[in-house]
This record gives C-alpha cells, sequence and structure tokens, in this order.
C-alpha cells in the first residue's frame, strides 16, 4: 500500500472543533486507500493521551508539544505579534515553527519512501522548503488573507486594525507563494477557489472538495415543549470570527429579545473574560469546553452562526445538517455551503433579520420541523463520509499529471 505522510497543526482528536473534525475525517478517508503516517503537535501534554484515539485510521502517530494558543487576551497576543514582526513570516504562521517537528519531519522523510506528502493547515506551510521533490498536497481548510482582510473591514479599534493590515500584506504573500510549492490544492468552495484564482494560482492544480463528516448515530429533531426557545452558538472562543460573532449578537441582537421566551448556550472552549462575563445562569449560559457537544445539540432548537470574519466552509453547520438542528447564519457564515435559504438554513446579515426570523420560528415551530429535515437530506447528498476516500485519491492521483 503506498504511503502517506500527513503533517498537521493539532492532533485531530478530541473532536472539539471544527478544523479537528475535518481533519480527522480526512484522515480516515485517506487510510481506506494510504497507510497514514501523522505528525502533528499538541497544545499541553496531557493531550498526548488522545494518540490511542487515532491507532485506527494512523499507521503511526509522532506529536510534540506546543502552546499554540497562548491566550485570548490582548496583550499576550501583542507580545508574541511584536516577535513575528523581526520573522520572516506573518505572525499566525511563525507560531507554528518548531526545529524539533522539523527534526522529526526529516527523519521521517529520510527513513521512508513516502508517494505523498500531505500539508494540513496552511501554517505547517512554514516546512516547505523540507519537501522537495516530494508529490506534496496542501488542504486549505480556509482562505487565510480573507480572513484578516474581513478582520480589517469590521475591526473598529484602529490599533489592532494596523497590526491587522500588516499581518494581511505578510500572509497574504506566504499564501500565495506557499500554494505555488505544492502541486495539488485542497479548497473547500468554488468561492474560495476564486479567491487563490485572483493570487495567481492556477485552475488545473484547484480542487474544489467541502468537508465531508461520518455520521453513524441516527438524529431525530422534536420541539420542545419548554417555554423558552433554547438556542445553541457553538465554537471554539480562540477563534476571532467566532468571538467577533458572538459579541456581535450579543450587544445588537439578544439585547433586544424578551428574554422570558429564549435562552442562550455558549459552547466552545477558551472563551474570554469578555464572553464570560455573559454568563449569567438564567438565561445565558457559557460552558467553556465539554467533552461532548451532542448534548447541547440535542437539548437546543435553533444553532445560530453570527459570523462576519472568515472564509472555508463551516463544520458547525454541516454537523448542524447532519444532527437536525436548524441554523441562522449569516451570508458569510454559511459561505460556500451548498443550500437553499429558508429551506435548508435561514440567512440572517442585520440585528433586525435575525430578531425576525426568531420570532418567526418561535411562532411556527412547524418551520423548524421542515427545516431540520430538509438539512439533514441536503447533508446526506453532498456532505457524507461515504465519497470522500474515493474523491481524495482522484486528488492524489493528480500531482503526477
Amino acid at each position: 500500500m503506498k504511503s502517506v505522510l500527513f503533517v498537521t497543526t493539532l492532533l485531530p482528536f478530541p473532536l472539539d472543533n471544527g478544523g479537528k473534525i475535518k481533519t480527522y475525517n480526512t484522515i480516515k478517508a485517506l487510510a481506506k486507500n494510504y497507510e497514514v503516517d501523522l505528525i502533528s503537535y499538541v497544545n499541553v501534554e496531557e493531550d498526548k493521551k488522545h494518540l490511542s484515539s487515532l491507532e485506527e485510521i494512523a499507521t503511526s502517530s509522532q506529536v510534540i508539544q506546543k502552546n499554540l494558543i497562548r491566550s485570548t487576551s490582548f496583550k499576550h497576543f501583542l507580545k508574541d505579534y511584536i516577535k513575528s514582526l523581526f520573522s520572516a513570516y506573518p505572525y499566525s504562521i511563525n507560531k507554528f515553527y518548531s526545529k524539533e517537528l522539523e527534526a522529526i519531519i526529516i527523519e521521517k522523510l529520510e527513513k521512508k519512501d513516502y508517494e505523498y506528502v500531505y500539508i494540513d493547515h496552511l501554517p505547517m506551510m512554514v516546512y516547505s522548503r523540507i519537501f522537495k521533490q516530494k508529490n506534496v498536497i496542501l488542504d486549505q481548510h480556509n482562505v487565510e488573507n480573507v480572513i484578516f482582510k474581513r478582520f480589517i473591514e469590521t475591526e473598529k479599534n484602529p490599533i489592532k486594525k494596523i497590526l491587522g493590515f500588516i499581518e494581511y500584506k505578510k500572509l497574504k504573500n506566504f499564501e500565495m507563494k506557499a500554494m505555488e510549492k505544492v502541486n495539488q490544492i485542497i479548497c473547500l468552495s468554488n468561492e474560495d477557489k476564486l479567491s487563490f484564482e485572483k493570487l495567481g494560482i492556477s485552475s488545473n492544480s484547484l480542487n474544489v472538495l467541502p468537508i465531508h463528516m461520518d455520521i453513524t448515530k441516527n438524529y431525530q429533531y422534536k420541539l420542545k415543549k419548554d417555554s423558552k426557545v433554547k438556542l445553541l452558538f457553538l465554537g471554539s472562543m480562540s477563534w476571532y470570527p467566532n468571538q467577533n460573532g458572538i459579541q456581535w449578537f450579543m450587544e445588537e441582537v439578544w439585547d433586544k429579545l424578551n428574554k422570558d421566551h429564549y435562552e442562550l448556550y455558549i459552547v466552545g472552549s477558551n472563551p474570554s473574560e469578555d464572553i464570560k462575563r455573559y454568563n449569567n445562569n438564567d438565561d445565558v449560559f457559557v460552558t467553556g469546553y465539554v467533552d461532548d457537544v451532542d448534548e447541547y445539540i440535542q437539548k437546543c432548537d435553533i444553532s445560530i452562526v453570527p459570523l462576519f470574519v472568515g472564509s472555508g466552509q463551516r463544520v458547525k453547520i454541516i454537523e448542524s445538517f447532519a444532527k437536525k438542528i436548524p441554523v441562522i447564519s449569516t451570508s458569510i457564515g454559511a459561505e460556500g455551503l451548498i443550500y437553499k435559504n429558508k429551506k435548508d438554513i435561514i440567512l440572517a446579515d442585520n440585528e433586525m433579520e435575525f430578531i425576525d426570523s426568531l420570532e418567526e420560528l418561535r411562532n411556527q415551530p412547524e418551520k423548524l420541523l421542515r427545516i431540520s429535515e430538509s438539512a439533514n437530506m441536503n447533508f446526506q447528498q453532498n456532505y457524507s463520509a461515504d465519497y470522500l476516500p474515493d474523491k481524495l485519491k482522484k486528488i492524489m492521483e493528480k500531482c503526477k499529471g
């Protein structure tokens, strides 16, 4: 069996954020046709205990500990950011470099003749010089420079805006050069593909492959008899678009809703102190990290995705489709997904659209059932992991022309 060296940012277990879910399903699909050797970081030593969870899908796994989150505070970010100004790499790339990990990659390549090197996430292209003469695939979970471009457009703090512009320019240059060094690129949507083409990347090397998920459990959506409609915001709070999105929702939408009718659950790791302050144990609950998000998916009536920054595809929406929880999202939140508005999902791009959509669904709960079933059918047709092994194999084989 041919072999693949799979290099990614974080060990994809537990499956507690969108990036890990996508990466785990990618490795699982590759393992159907290849031997997969995994190399990645873990944020803390304790996370090494999860290596055993990869044994069924990866031939081998090697990790080193490196704190990639550091802190959600602007003070700590600024300290790390200033250090990156003296590096050729942008801040969001520089923090992923490690001499120790580089040595592991070099040793792997010397000991085994890999057919392919699969780079999962742009930051791991910080090791691109090592992969010469190999068939290299880059899996672009996002268009990274677009995230910072949208950050600049929405950020009000002038200092953050300036820092964001510097990062955007460096990141755009790095992203363009990185893609020129690989054989094939996986992007999640036609919108992302168009963004890469605007950077001058040949369409021959670009492959649109949406996120696919392996859902074995049969989920059923049930209308709750509670007096309050339970809203779910799901996502890691160390990712800026999630921070920005929930803060907007709290300031622009939540304060205008009748609290007698709604409860909100903010579920995700690493919430900042500002986000923790929303918790009142009455109608707003900030959980932080949870072992199993299904408890909240089954408890809640509607998933909200108020994102105004980002690119790629939102795993949380695909997961909601699969698990039959109706979604209200901004257009940017649903960008790149296959859907019909008001059939599979409800789009709302400003405060009044969000409020009106929530009130409409609260007053007409039968619509929630219809959206739930339609979205799940969409998932089965477009995002089921059953089709992923063959799709990946075709892309891999394109490396050889």
